[in-house]
């Protein structure tokens, strides 16, 4: 992170990892892995990598499939300043 266009890269997508990280936080907390959350979900282990992964942002109905296969639901909270 100390290289700026390797921190300038990392910045632009920072929603993007910062809902990567509540996905897979939220999924271990439940106690599931990918392979479970996937049937779950009735998709395969590699689409719940995908949305997990943070290289794009997952669409709202993937994150509600994603949600309701784990036993949550999500919430949209809007905040001014920029995730850490």
């Amino acid at each position: 992170m100390q290289d700026a266009g390797v921190r300038e890269a990392y910045d632009s997508h920072a929603y993007e990892f910062e809902i990567a990280r509540s996905l897979i936080e939220a999924r271990t907390e439940a106690g599931f892995t990918q392979a479970e959350v996937a049937k779950r979900m009735g998709t395969t282990q590699s689409v719940v990598a995908r949305i997990e992964g943070g290289a794009q942002q997952p669409s709202m109905k993937s994150v509600i499939r994603y949600a309701t296969a784990i036993g949550a639901h999500p919430v949209l909270q809007l905040m001014r300043e920029k995730p850490q």
